[in-house]
């Protein structure tokens, strides 16, 4: 599948390009207008981007829009005033309080004359006076490093829109010498907040700013070109300012609806993290009455509806990596023995089952790396089987995720099946309710990976018209392995030795510790053998179909029966007592015997090594 259709495969680029479409109609909002050159911005765009921490990129609408960063430098300049500074350095000029005050407001704490926090443009003057530096031209191009190290590429400042705040801009030269008069800064206030019009105009788009959240949900580390752009040790304290002070006046309500720490800017942009998961970048031009972006506020509130994602809400801890062993059908086979000729299709053809065994607990990030492995390998791919037994919990972002892969997957022809869910009742019904009425008896039919992998075996058997019913040649004895190299007469000879028996469905043939004295050639049906597990539970060790045998190792052995056997449907077979082999037959039948075991073994070795 070429990447573009690879891309539209993916549940969470479909659910971002329809979140986009139902509010994209929304005009409410009006286009900021303080600062006269951003009154040009086109109150049309409006781009979503959403980059996870392994550094997979989804986008829609205009995602590509350039426009100036505005407010939501401030978090990213406070990260690097702390690596310059220090923690007790910064504190001591600008607090971590929210001041449920606008963004713009002259509000400084009555003793110190601290700003209250640096998400407010009198915290985030004070931080910009703490940037290191040779001069104000030094400090601007370690701020535009900074950026480029979070945004992975070169970036610039809008000259038209930075003289517009610079011409415009006298409340923030007010709220700069008051910041001065209280040696909160302690340089030339002028050249300080000249130092903020320009950060504040640097130029970003949608996807910029999903990469940028990105970086903070990874840490510091780029998600996509892997640099270090924020030391790790203060990622945690940029996040904290994000979801107290990030949206203004309207955090708190932020923080209760949504749960992401976000900051947002009066050109339209909105930054917001998901931390160890994602970042999202959110853009478009009319701004709500607190000054954030309309349809952007939208955006996170009905992605954090939608995949249950705020941040406070209670989750156990996950493995590193929620795929156990991956593995197709061509490597490895059911518990059901095949016949040569099946063994061989299976061999070319089995790569069209994949099956991925899972593990810990999936949430967003996990279970959206988890479907991007699946979709590269759409196109060879017709049966797929996620084994659940090893996941203790699902989240809500999971499963809207893997109910859009399963409808895609039906959509598509495809058969997906889901074992180990007998006791994930609420992940059932939620899947069952979001697959509107696709077979969902069929996918969630099997218990276990093995029934699952068998049925899919036997569904790429018979499309390839290899179907459950053998050969009538496979039949005769002289095409069992164990006659390999008989003559006609040794054939007839084991023929009149063999008497013929008829098993119902589910009738035991014979139990685990009986007396071994005969083995089994099946005409007719499937024998299932099975052992009990110490909990009681019966677990199938193969399935045997007509024109093979089972109960045969025991005469190599002369051990007691290993496993039971029992009907899985009506069967007949030729039992041969042990005693009743000519002396001339039994050294050959020994050797066949060795060879299939030692063909066996080497499958199980196979096996072993891919599942680890």
């Amino acid at each position: 599948m070429n990447p573009k259709l690879l891309q539209q495969a993916l549940p969470m680029q479909a659910y971002l390009e329809d979140l986009h479409a139902r509010l994209v109609g929304i005009m409410d909002g009006d286009v900021a207008s303080y600062i006269p050159e951003l009154t040009r911005a086109d109150p049309n765009w409006f781009g979503i981007a959403l980059v996870t921490v392994d550094g997979h990129v989804y986008q829609a609408g205009d995602s590509h829009q350039k426009f100036t960063i505005q407010s939501i430098s401030k978090a990213i300049t406070y990260g690097l005033a702390l690596e310059d500074r220090g923690l007790e350095q910064v504190r001591a000029k600008v607090g971590v309080e929210p001041s449920g005050e606008a963004f713009n407001s002259i509000s400084l704490e009555k003793d110190t004359g601290r700003p209250f926090n640096p998400m407010i443009n009198a915290g985030a003057i004070a931080t910009t006076g703490l940037i290191n530096g040779p001069d104000w031209e030094g400090k601007f191009r370690r701020i535009m490093q900074r950026f480029e190290k979070f945004t992975g590429h070169p970036v610039s400042m809008d000259e038209e829109v930075y003289r517009s705040e610079r011409d415009t801009g006298h409340r923030n030269r007010a709220i700069a010498h008051l910041l001065r008069n209280a040696n909160i800064i302690e340089e030339f206030p002028e050249e300080i907040v000249d130092l903020y019009f320009r950060q504040c105009s640097i130029l970003v788009t949608a996807r910029d700013l999903a990469v940028m959240g990105a970086t903070l949900a990874n840490n510091g580390v780029n998600p996509i070109t892997s640099v270090i752009a924020q030391q790790s040790q203060y990622v945690d304290k940029m996040l904290s300012v994000m979801s107290t002070c990030g949206m203004y006046d309207y955090s708190g309500n932020w923080v209760y609806s949504v749960g992401m720490p976000a900051k947002s800017g009066v050109g339209g942009g909105i930054m917001a993290v998901l931390p160890g998961q994602f970042g999202l970048g959110v853009f478009s031009p009319p701004l709500d009455a607190k000054g954030n972006s309309f349809r952007g506020v939208k955006v996170c509130e009905q992605l954090s509806r939608d995949f249950g994602l705020h941040l406070l809400k209670v989750v156990r801890a996950t493995s590193a990596s929620v795929v156990r062993v991956q593995f197709d059908g061509a490597n490895v086979r059911s518990r059901r023995q095949r016949g040569i000729a099946e063994r061989e299709l299976l061999t070319q053809a089995g790569a069209r089952i994949k099956v991925y065994e899972l593990q810990g607990e999936l949430m967003f990030s996990s279970t959206d790396s988890l479907i991007r492995s699946i979709t590269v390998a759409w196109d060879d791919t017709d049966y797929l089987i996620l084994d659940f037994h090893r996941v203790v919990d699902i989240s809500a972002a999971s499963i809207k995720l893997l109910s859009g892969l399963l409808q895609r997957l039906a959509s598509a022809g495809k058969q997906a099946l889901l074992t180990g869910t007998e006791n994930k009742y609420f992940f059932r019904r939620a899947v069952t309710r979001a697959a509107a009425g696709g077979d969902m008896q069929k996918v969630f039919g099997f218990r276990n990976t093995d029934a699952a992998l068998e049925w899919c075996e036997n569904q790429l058997l018979e499309a390839r018209g290899t179907g459950a019913a053998p050969d009538p040649a496979q039949l005769l004895l002289r095409n069992q392995y164990l006659c390999q190299d008989f003559d006609a007469d040794q054939v007839a000879c084991l023929q009149t030795a063999c008497v013929l028996r008829r098993f119902e469905p589910g009738q035991e043939i014979f139990r685990c510790g009986d007396a071994a004295n005969s083995l089994f050639f099946v005409t007719c049906g499937t024998v299932d053998l099975i052992v009990r597990t110490s909990n009681g539970r019966e677990r199938r060790v193969l399935s045997v179909c007509a024109g093979m045998s089972f109960g045969e190792f025991a005469l190599a052995t002369g051990q007691s029966r290993s496993t039971g056997a029992r009907a899985a449907d009506t069967v007949e077979c030729l039992e041969l007592r042990f005693g009743a082999i000519a002396a001339d037959l039994h050294p050959k039948m020994m050797t066949n015997l060795a060879k299939e075991l030692a063909r066996r073994l080497s499958a199980e070795a196979r096996q072993l090594q891919l599942l680890g």
